[in-house]
């Protein structure tokens, strides 16, 4: 988990152009932000994945 809050800092602070320690601020609101992306994502994958088997089953 820390390796990827590390990734994210680090990710985030070049994508932004914020210095290390203006990112360190902002990590915990990006960590919030790509968590929620990643959930998002998952749940519509779920999604589409259930109405296709919904769809050859019946």
């Amino acid at each position: 988990m820390s390796l990827a809050v590390l990734a994210i800092w680090l990710v985030g602070a070049a994508v932004t152009r914020y210095s290390l320690v203006q990112m360190a601020y902002y990590a915990p609101i990006a960590v919030v932000v790509v968590g929620l992306t990643v959930g998002l994502v998952l749940l519509w994958v779920k999604i589409v994945l259930d109405s296709i088997r919904a769809r050859r089953g019946g």
